[in-house]
């Protein structure tokens, strides 16, 4: 039997071993009420939608007269192009209809050494749209060229080409008319055709007449029959040179017209002769008779008809030469131009070449719309009804990408009303405004094609 103090020494040696046992305890598990704390799984956070958006638009190495454009989407889409040169209204749309993320089209009959502005709007397969808006500059005129026609347009490396021609200008007028709009010289009686080509090179294009003697220079588009060869009895055409063939008739071939001696069988060959064929009528400085002026449109369509799928153009009278008591006028000029444009025209000559600057401000101009305008010009001319108090009013129209333009002239003396009962509201209108147009007035009327 176990002594009191012994008893006293069992129990306080077994109260240590408990306290050791759950200090061990404690330090493993902490209090046996609390329940350590755990920590919340941790997760990234989700990423943000991405924006819908068009990215890298880009212009590589345009051409002269046409230029391929690619871009980016952040998602599949359709897109709108809405274009045309720098500082002016954009009047061309473009579709580009495929809903990819690589998107590209490629914009025909542009004008050489140009500013262009493209706005690009695209919309997703999700409904969410973009926009934005690039500049390209094409490149200059040409130095190599490889020519072609189809589909009525003269097609140089490819692009469609609009010829604003001065004919046989010498070296001093060759800036100038650079700088006025022109883009073809026809020969160069001064100084000669190498010359010719070698002053113009990267500015503008040349072609060679019945005077030049051949040569294979740069920037040479082709070659001239002889000038008004129904008039010079010619009923066999044989080329100078490589190239495209020229040919300007006078307006004789034109039923409105008196036929020459010979009579009008002679145009069918003339004509399989030629890949572009042009003439000159000169209803004020010819003929002295400013009403004989909506003739030009008239002859136009028929020169057209003739022709049968080659471009054809115009010649337009730019100062007095026979008819001193019938004044040329900047109207006049203009109203001739369109009429001729109007009338189907892919070209238009300006003559003689030796125009003061006010006359060179009013070519400028007329190159200025035509370049804003260009592929809805190259494309086939429609009728389009008119209802008007004049008959010397003549209008056409043209439908390009689903816009429509129409094109109205009023070639009379008087104003005349003009209605086009097929506009309805949202025709953007340029130049004249009001029902009412007047004296060798143009109006140009413009609708968007439908979104």
């Amino acid at each position: 039997m176990l002594r009191p103090r012994a008893l006293a020494a069992a129990a306080v040696a077994l109260l240590a071993v408990a306290l050791a046992l759950e200090l061990f305890v404690y330090g493993q598990t902490g209090p046996r009420k609390l329940a350590r704390p755990t920590r919340a799984p941790t997760t990234a956070p989700a990423p943000a939608p991405q924006t819908f958006s068009i990215a890298d638009v880009a212009a590589p190495a345009p051409g002269a007269y046409s230029a391929h454009i690619v871009w980016m989407t952040t998602e599949p889409a359709a897109a709108t192009l809405q274009w045309g040169p720098t500082g002016m209204q954009p009047l061309l749309w473009t579709d580009a209809p495929h809903s990819t993320t690589r998107h590209d089209v490629t914009l025909d009959a542009l004008a050489a050494n140009t500013s262009y502005t493209i706005n690009v709007t695209a919309q997703s397969i999700s409904g969410a749209r973009a926009t934005t808006v690039f500049t390209f500059r094409t490149a200059p005129s040409p130095t190599s060229v490889s020519a072609s026609v189809g589909g009525d347009a003269i097609r140089v490396n490819g692009g469609a080409f609009f010829p604003l021609i001065s004919w046989k200008a010498c070296p001093d007028h060759w800036a100038r008319s650079v700088a006025d709009g022109i883009n073809l010289f026809g020969g160069n009686e001064c100084t000669g055709l190498s010359a010719l080509t070698a002053g113009i090179a990267g500015q503008a294009l040349a072609a060679g007449t019945a005077e030049d003697s051949p040569v294979d220079a740069p920037s040479l588009l082709g070659w001239f029959y002889p000038d008004e060869a129904d008039a010079r009895g010619l009923t066999t055409l044989a080329p100078t040179g490589d190239g495209l063939h020229f040919l300007t008739l006078t307006q004789h071939f034109f039923t409105g017209a008196a036929a020459l001696p010979a009579g009008r069988t002679m145009y069918p060959g003339l004509i399989a002769a030629a890949d572009v064929v042009g003439f000159d009528g000169y209803p004020l400085q010819e003929l002295c008779r400013p009403d004989f002026l909506a003739a030009d449109f008239d002859a136009q369509q028929q020169l057209v008809q003739l022709a049968a799928g080659k471009p054809t153009f115009q010649w337009i009278e730019v100062r007095e030469m026979k008819c001193p008591s019938v004044p040329v006028t900047n109207a006049s000029i203009r109203a001739e131009s369109w009429l001729a444009l109007a009338g189907g025209a892919h070209g238009l000559g300006f003559f003689p070449n030796d125009w003061n600057e006010q006359t060179g401000g009013a070519i400028e101009a007329i190159a200025a719309r035509v370049h804003q305008l260009e592929p809805a010009l190259l494309a086939p001319a429609e009728p389009v009804q008119v209802d008007s108090s004049s008959p010397a009013v003549r209008a056409s129209a043209r439908t390009f990408h689903g816009a429509r333009y129409v094109f109205v002239v009023n070639a009379g003396t008087t104003p005349a009303s003009v209605t086009i009962p097929e506009l309805g509201d949202g025709a953007i209108v340029l130049d004249s405004q009001g029902t009412m147009l007047p004296p060798l007035g143009v109006r140009i009327y413009v609708v968007p094609p439908r979104s």
